[in-house]
C-alpha cells in the first residue's frame, strides 16, 4: 500500500460490527498513523457529517486546490437492494447541500453503465467509446493529477467477498463483455493488497475461461501480484496512463512517474499479465516532442505492451487549462491555438485543442512507436469520429475494430475486433442493477 496519512477515517458502524468486514478495515488502519481520528457512524448520520465535513467542494480539480493534502477515507459497504433514489430523494429533500461521491459512499456504485451518455448503444461523435458495464468498489484517488477531480476523499466498500458473488451474477448474464474495467474513477493499486480487492477480483476472474480483470492505473504498486496464482496474473490486464517525464513528475503529483510506470509494467509482464499502455493525457508541454520519444525508445528497450493507445488533454476549456497549470509550462503554439479556437470548440469534450493540434501531436507519436515497432496496435482512445476518418487509414482501424486499451472485447494481444461492439452489445442487469435500456 502507499504510505498513505488520511486526516481522518469514517468507518459505517455495519462495518465495524461484521467481522469479516471489520478484519479487512482494521488491516487497512494498521498501515495508517494510529493517532488517526476513526469516526463510526450509522448511515443515517452520513448526509450531516458528508455536510459538516464539507465533502460537496471534495471533487475539485487537483490543479485548482494547490495546498491539496492527503485523502480521508470511508470504509462502507456496498448495496444490492436498488434504493439509490429514494436516499437520493432524501438527500435533495432534506440535505440539499449534501455533495461529494455520495452515491459511492452510500454502497450504490458497484456496476455501472457507460455508454458515453447516450442513453443508446451508438457511437459517439466525440467521444468514440465502448459501451459496457464497469466495475467499482472505490472512489477517488490519492494522486494529484492537475487535470483530475478525485481527490479529497475515498470511498471503499468492504463487502468485497460479497461483491464478487454479485460480479459473478452480471459476467455469467453478460457473456458479450470480456473484459471488466476497474477502476475508473478510482487508482486501485494504491491501497492494495492490504484492501484485498484486486487479488479477490484477479483470483475470481482467474477461474474463467476467458474473462479478465482491466485495472486503469498510474501507479507502480504491483509486486503483491507475484504472490498471487498464475491464472489470476494471466486474466490480469494493466493499462497504465503513461506520461512522459515532466508531465508525470511535476503535474501529476503523487502518482509513479514515468520510469515507475514502465518498471512496473515490465514487472508485470513477467508475472504474466498482460500489459498496455495509453499515452494519457498528452499535455504538450515545452519540448514535448523530445520528452514523448524519450518515453517510446524506454517502453520499447523495457516493456512488452500489447498495445497503445493515444489521448491528448481534454474534458475543459482554455479558460480553465490556464486556471489549473502553469500556462508558460505549454507549447506556446499549441496554447495559443486552444486559445483561438475556444469559441469554435464550444463544448465538445475532446477541447481544449483543436483538430489540428490532436491530430499532429498523434502523427508524431505514431513515427515513434512505428520506429520500434511497425505490427504493435496503435489507436485513438475517447477521440472524436472526425480524427478517426483522418487518422484511420495510417493506423490500420476503423471506430467499430480497432482493440482498445479498456474496452469490453479487447482480450489480451487480440489484433482486431470480429465484430462492431455497438451490435454486439446486449446488456443484461442483475439484483439492484437493472437492464439500462
Amino acid at each position: 500500500m502507499y504510505d498513505l496519512r488520511p486526516p481522518y477515517v469514517v468507518m459505517l458502524d455495519e462495518v465495524a460490527q461484521d467481522p469479516r468486514m471489520k478484519a479487512r478495515a482494521d488491516r487497512m488502519l494498521a498501515t495508517i498513523p494510529s493517532d488517526t481520528p476513526v469516526h463510526v457512524i450509522s448511515l443515517d448520520e452520513l448526509p450531516r457529517f458528508a455536510v459538516e465535513h464539507d465533502w460537496g467542494s471534495s471533487r475539485r480539480r487537483m490543479g485548482g486546490v494547490p495546498d491539496a493534502g492527503e485523502v480521508a477515507w470511508f470504509l462502507g459497504a456496498m448495496r444490492w437492494d436498488g434504493k439509490w433514489s429514494e436516499h437520493q430523494a432524501h438527500l435533495r429533500e432534506h440535505w440539499p447541500q449534501a455533495g461529494g461521491p455520495l452515491r459511492s459512499a452510500y454502497g450504490y456504485d458497484a456496476f455501472t453503465w457507460f455508454d458515453s451518455h447516450m442513453n443508446e448503444i451508438a457511437i459517439c461523435s466525440d467521444h468514440v467509446c465502448r459501451p459496457a458495464w464497469r466495475i467499482h468498489l472505490i472512489n477517488g484517488c490519492p494522486h494529484k493529477c492537475f487535470y483530475c477531480s478525485l481527490g479529497g476523499l475515498m470511498t471503499m466498500m468492504m463487502n468485497v467477498e460479497e461483491y464478487v458473488e454479485h460480479l459473478d451474477e452480471l459476467v455469467k448474464a453478460n457473456p458479450w463483455e470480456k473484459t471488466y474495467l476497474y477502476e475508473d474513477d478510482a487508482e486501485a493499486l494504491a491501497v492494495e493488497p492490504e484492501y484485498g480487492a484486486v487479488p479477490a477480483l484477479a483470483e475470481y476472474f482467474g477461474q474463467t475461461e476467458d474473462y479478465y480483470l482491466n485495472i486503469h492505473s498510474k501507479s507502480a504498486n504491483v509486486d503483491f501480484f507475484a504472490d498471487l496464482s498464475r491464472a489470476a496474473c494471466e486474466h490480469t490486464i494493466i493499462v497504465w496512463s503513461l506520461t512522459a517525464r515532466t508531465q508525470s513528475t511535476i503535474l501529476e503529483r503523487g502518482s509513479a512517474t514515468m520510469d515507475e510506470r514502465i518498471e512496473a509494467a515490465r514487472k508485470s509482464h513477467e508475472m504474466g499479465i498482460c500489459t498496455r499502455f495509453k499515452y494519457k493525457p498528452i499535455v504538450p508541454v515545452r519540448g514535448w516532442r523530445d520528452e514523448i520519444a524519450e518515453m517510446t525508445r524506454l517502453v520499447f528497450e523495457h516493456t512488452h505492451p500489447d498495445l497503445i493507445a493515444l489521448f491528448t488533454l481534454a474534458w475543459m476549456d482554455y479558460k480553465e487549462m490556464v486556471q489549473l497549470v502553469d500556462p508558460d509550462m505549454i507549447d506556446p503554439v499549441y496554447l495559443d491555438a486552444a486559445r483561438d479556437s475556444a469559441e469554435e470548440l464550444g463544448q465538445t469534450r475532446v477541447r481544449p485543442f483543436p483538430h489540428w493540434v490532436r491530430k499532429e501531436i498523434y502523427e508524431f507519436c505514431i513515427d515513434q512507436i512505428r520506429s520500434y515497432d511497425s505490427e504493435i496496435p496503435v489507436v485513438l482512445c475517447t477521440e472524436s469520429t472526425e480524427m478517426w476518418k483522418d487518422l484511420g487509414e495510417r493506423l490500420g482501424y476503423k471506430p467499430h475494430d480497432y482493440p482498445c486499451g479498456c474496452g469490453p472485447q479487447s482480450t489480451p494481444w487480440l489484433r482486431r475486433l470480429a465484430d462492431s461492439p455497438w451490435q454486439i452489445t446486449k446488456p443484461v442487469g442483475v439484483q439492484g442493477y437493472p437492464t439500462p435500456y
